[in-house]
């Protein structure tokens, strides 16, 4: 089942691209159809957080070009042990969107069931609340200015409920604990999505707050994984075609496709 690209609700996320960048980023984006962004600026953190003229433009030039933008950070260092504050990198994003309504919001990135601890059933639980407890924290400071928080998820979630959390999976107490999500379910065939990822997505659909569904064009990923794996023609119209099917079973609760990410993205269908 093909889909317009103008009726498809596609993001993106970039990495490693330096604002120099942001007319090809902006290019790409709209030929294809992706309407948000989720932008990483570590490269260009320091000139943006001194105000350079020629960052902000080229970051300013992204919302004018039609899209919407997040600032994205996220570590699973993070999460290691309870904080009492904010990571240093979500400040400056914060501040860059006070300052010059630099992003329309926040998309984290923070991983925690990639670290060691997450293979030991002691300090998995620590993690597990540590994580929660830092969405929850960074989302309090964003709505202060008035920025939503979208935050990554994996389907390992909805498989574990942590000590104490009233029979509420990791996967529940995470999407609620922010604004949106983005499931990690990197699958290029609906048969094996379902089998990875199809408790997760009834799960974010029962909170009911808007979810994406993450897919990879990563190369050399396993088979069964990218979409670089398979043929580029069949890209936009499988991610689309998946994207009609989850509209139809979850309803306005599914936000759209989420594609990791635009280097690999634009080598897969140039």
């Amino acid at each position: 089942m093909a889909v317009p690209a103008a009726q498809a609700k596609r993001s993106l996320w970039v990495w490693q691209t330096p604002l120099a960048d942001a007319g090809a980023v902006a290019d790409f984006a709209r030929k294809n159809g992706f309407g948000i962004l989720y932008l990483s600026v570590k490269a260009d953190r320091p000139a943006l957080d001194a105000g350079d003229a020629g960052a902000l433009r080229a970051l300013a030039g992204l919302a004018g070009a039609g899209l919407t933008v997040y600032g994205v950070a996220g570590d699973p260092e993070w999460v290691k042990k309870k904080r009492s504050d904010i990571p240093a990198s979500v400040r400056t994003l914060l501040g860059l969107a006070t300052a010059h309504k630099a992003f329309a919001g926040l998309a984290l990135d923070i991983e925690p069931h990639t670290l060691p601890e997450w293979k030991d059933d002691d300090a998995k639980a620590g993690v597990a609340e540590n994580f929660v407890d830092l969405l929850a924290r960074i989302r309090s400071s964003a709505a202060a200015a008035n920025l939503p928080v979208l935050a990554t998820v994996h389907p390992t979630y909805a498989k574990y409920s942590p000590p104490g959390a009233y029979a509420a999976t990791l996967l529940q107490r995470a999407a609620r604990a922010v604004d949106a999500t983005d499931l990690m379910a990197y699958r290029n065939a609906e048969s094996t999505l379902e089998s990875f990822g199809g408790a997760a997505m009834d799960q974010l659909a029962a909170v009911g707050k808007p979810w994406w569904l993450g897919v990879s064009t990563h190369s050399g990923s396993p088979a069964g994984t990218s979409y670089a794996t398979l043929p580029p023609a069949q890209f936009f119209p499988g991610i689309d075609a998946t994207s009609a099917d989850l509209a139809k079973r979850y309803g306005s609760s599914f936000a759209g496709i989420s594609v990791e990410d635009y280097r690999n993205t634009v080598a897969l269908v140039r």
